[in-house]
């Protein structure tokens, strides 16, 4: 938690005298460089919003301040976090909650529990959720131990009508639940859980003021129909990998969202058909790879990554992300030409794939590009590897991108000072028509330390260029 600047300067101590000798050994007064305590001076209302910001264990400790913070953190709105520092065993962690809650005057803001415990104390939630202290809960981040069997959400879960934010992980809706309803939500993320396409469907549609949709491989729906006119940013991933006879998600339609801004899909082998039927404000779209069936953007389609209607074009979108199992100029082309104003180009190369496919867009190499000739400014090649279509995939853009500021090279492994001249005598860099471009090799190992979506939205590029 940071506290404005302004806040950072003020001290919590009053200002002392000190006592020193001047040449001469007269004993004089001196005051200390220390600043006044302005901030407790505030009221207790104030100082209760600033401490249930603070973590757990941070907004605890200003009871030793001074008198005057003794009680605030008690009667102040909560942020309570199950990850104690100081706490190892899940018995000791569960005890200190209940503490907690028992002695806490105030209203809980904000409750998380992800700390793992075992399914024999899942009862505990039922115990705590009812409390009165969690009347106006904001925020709830609810994330279960990793489990084939998927822990059913609590009831008394749904109850909370005031949350803004709802982060749930490894857990299952019973059909036969309440209709879910946060009419104050705006912020939704998904992962790991199995909720029916009609409990979905409601607790989107109950939530008028949403912005912030992530669904990450859940099961227990194909279709997802939205129409939110306040989303800005929906991040969807799916299996890619030991996929099994579930219902998953298989068709997204984005019938009317305005402000929709960021569409970020995991690159995968298998993904949703993904609609999107009226104008957007759409800024950032990827990965956009074959496994995709459809992608619909206005009246432009792409079946499986080809282009197979060019209509509409979508000036709003300055960064794309792709993912190809091969260099297609052609394919790359047919998506340049919808997005005019694309600033930012990154193309994800899958080195070790056999798969291949086929564009039968009829192309003339030297018809005009509008963003090669006026927007396009970085180009990002994603596990290059240096191969012969990799070199005259790049290239096109060396002799093409006439704005060109900054073009990438993410290498999947080392390379020697001499690969790396031979890189650029076969790229023939001096071709370039973008004169102050810059052409930098950097190594990729593909192995990201972190699942490159959990930035998604707070990132202003979250697409992965380097480890």
């Amino acid at each position: 938690m940071h506290l404005p600047a302004a806040l950072g300067r003020i001290v919590f101590s009053r200002p002392r005298k000190k006592r020193r000798a001047d040449h001469g050994g007269a004993v004089v007064e001196a005051s200390a460089q220390e600043g006044t305590d302005l901030i407790s001076r505030l009221p207790d209302g104030v100082l209760g919003t600033i401490v249930g910001l603070l973590g757990t264990e941070e907004g605890a400790r200003t009871a030793i301040l001074s008198r005057r913070w003794r009680f605030i953190w008690r009667c102040a709105p909560i942020n309570l976090d199950d990850r104690f520092s100081f706490l190892c065993t899940i018995r000791k962690r569960l005890h200190v909650i209940s503490q907690i809650l028992a002695a806490h005057r105030g209203p809980a803001r904000r409750l998380a529990l992800t700390a793992p415990i075992s399914s024999s104390n899942f009862s505990r939630y039922d115990d705590w959720f009812p409390l009165p202290i969690f009347d106006t809960l904001q925020e709830l981040v609810l994330h279960f131990p990793s489990n084939p069997d998927h822990h059913e959400m609590p009831a008394t879960a749904l109850r909370f009508r005031c949350l803004r934010v709802l982060d749930l992980d490894n857990c299952t809706f019973s059909a036969s639940a309440c209709t879910p309803s946060f009419p104050c939500l705006t912020y939704l993320s998904l992962r790991h859980v199995g909720i029916t396409e009609e409990l979905l469907h409601a607790m989107i549609s109950n939530s008028p003021g949403m912005e912030h949709i992530m669904l990450d491989t859940n099961f227990g729906h194909r279709r997802l129909c939205l129409s939110l006119p306040r989303l800005r940013c929906l991040a969807v991933s799916v299996k890619c990998y030991n996929r099994v006879a579930q219902i998953e998600l298989e068709d997204i339609l984005i019938e009317d969202a305005p402000s929709l801004e960021r569409l970020l899909l995991h690159e995968v082998n298998y993904g949703p058909s993904v609609r999107i039927t009226r104008p957007t404000k759409l800024k950032m779209l990827g990965y956009l790879g074959t496994g995709f069936p459809i992608i619909q953007l206005g009246h432009s389609i792409f079946k499986a990554m080809v282009p197979v209607n060019l209509v509409d074009q979508l000036s709003s979108v300055t960064i794309l992300a792709l993912k190809m199992p091969e260099p297609k100029l052609k394919v790359v082309i047919g998506y340049l030409t919808c997005f005019p104003c694309l600033e930012k180009l990154h193309v994800k190369f899958l080195i070790y794939s056999w798969t291949s496919f086929k564009c039968a867009l009829r192309w003339n190499p030297f018809v005009p590009i509008e963003c090669l000739d006026r927007s396009l400014k970085t180009i990002v090649l994603q596990l290059y590897a240096g191969l012969r279509t990799h070199v005259e995939f790049a290239k096109f853009f060396i002799k093409r991108a006439r704005v060109l500021e900054v073009m990438k090279f993410c290498c999947i492994g080392p390379y020697t000072t001499r690969w790396l001249q031979n890189q650029h005598r076969q790229l023939n860099i001096n071709s370039r028509v973008s004169w102050h471009a810059k052409f930098l090799f950097v190594r990729d190992c593909d192995l990201p330390l972190r699942f490159w979506m959990d930035d998604c939205f707070s990132r202003k590029d979250p697409f992965k260029e380097t480890r």
